[in-house]
């Protein structure tokens, strides 16, 4: 089922790629090592679920905005496209 931008809900993709407003979970992160640590830090690790509060831009310097619980964690798009995700 293709819900937009090309993202589909039964397959796993970059964060880059999934909609503004869904929950989805991480499944995967290909960082390396020191970038998985920040990441981990700040909650965001395999297993997180999360909501999309917004996506980033290609055109600009908008970050992806994600809500994990009461915490909200902003990513730039070279950092969401290692991030790979499920509904």
């Amino acid at each position: 089922m293709s819900i937009e931008r090309g993202f589909r809900s039964d397959k796993i993709d970059s964060l880059s790629r999934f909609p503004d407003g869904l929950h989805g979970t991480v499944v995967n992160v290909t960082a390396d090592a020191e970038l998985q640590g920040r990441l981990m830090g700040m909650g965001l690790f395999t297993g997180t679920r999360f909501q999309l509060l917004r996506r980033g831009t290609t055109d600009s310097n908008v970050p992806f905005l994600l809500a994990i619980g009461d915490t909200r964690i902003a990513v730039d798009r070279e950092i969401a496209e290692m991030i790979f995700v499920e509904t």
